[in-house]
């Protein structure tokens, strides 16, 4: 299972549906708070969580992070326009790949495969 998070409801629902032709289980969020809320309280928990950078509320860098402590194991992406943004967090967190928009398909496929079969 794969949660895409991104405030621009049209990039999540390509990016979901990208990952699920591939065969990957996706749920989409366009609020990042809502995923938060979701890594921890929902019964079925993501094996990764990709994120757009800039959103209003948590932005990518908060909630993989968040992720990353709610989940053990899980894998994080964040999906940037910006290469500044993909800079580590204040507290030291960096995500396990980070992704510059605009992507190639094959570049976010790659770096999903890569990510999740890559060790703890």
């Amino acid at each position: 299972m794969i949660f895409v998070v991104d405030d621009e409801p049209v990039s999540a629902d390509i990016v979901a549906e990208l990952l699920q032709l591939e065969g990957y289980r996706t749920r989409v969020f366009h609020d990042s708070q809502m995923a938060a809320e979701a890594l921890a309280n929902s019964p079925v928990k993501p094996d990764m969580l990709l994120a757009d950078f800039k959103m209003p509320g948590l932005n990518g860098l908060q909630l993989l992070a968040r992720g990353k402590s709610e989940i053990q194991g899980l894998k994080t992406i964040l999906l940037s326009g910006m290469a500044s943004d993909l800079m580590q967090g204040d507290d030291g967190f960096h995500p396990d790949l980070c992704v510059s928009k605009p992507f190639p398909v094959a570049t976010l496929l790659k770096s999903v495969r890569t990510a999740l079969l890559s060790p703890n």
